[in-house]
């Protein structure tokens, strides 16, 4: 939106991805990417580039399981929390396994 400066309907992705990427690094905030078991997608290849760009921390889940519920989500929390514990300083990207280790 030109009076906003903020993305709208018609926005590209990329402008409109960076744009919330941004707004959570000036927050203090961070960005959680989900790979499914086939691998990034060509779309979060390129949200991880950017995400470096803008230096915004990344957390990136993956499993061996097929379906992920809410209470399993501990793992990701446990990494979040030790990452603000640490003043928020390592900015590598992080890879959080969340499934089952004895498979």
């Amino acid at each position: 939106d030109p009076n906003t400066k903020r993305p709208c309907s018609t926005s590209c992705w990329r402008f409109a991805f960076r744009f919330h990427q941004e707004e959570s690094k000036d927050s203090g905030g961070f960005m959680i990417q989900v790979e499914e078991e086939a691998g990034l997608g060509d779309g979060q290849k390129i949200e991880t580039e950017m995400a470096k760009e803008a230096k915004l921390k990344v957390f990136r889940t993956y499993t061996d399981w097929h379906y992920v519920e809410g209470e399993h989500m501990a793992k990701i929390s446990k990494a979040v929390k030790e990452w603000y514990d640490g003043d928020c300083a390592n900015m590598d990207l992080e890879n959080v396994f969340i499934g089952d280790v004895n498979r």
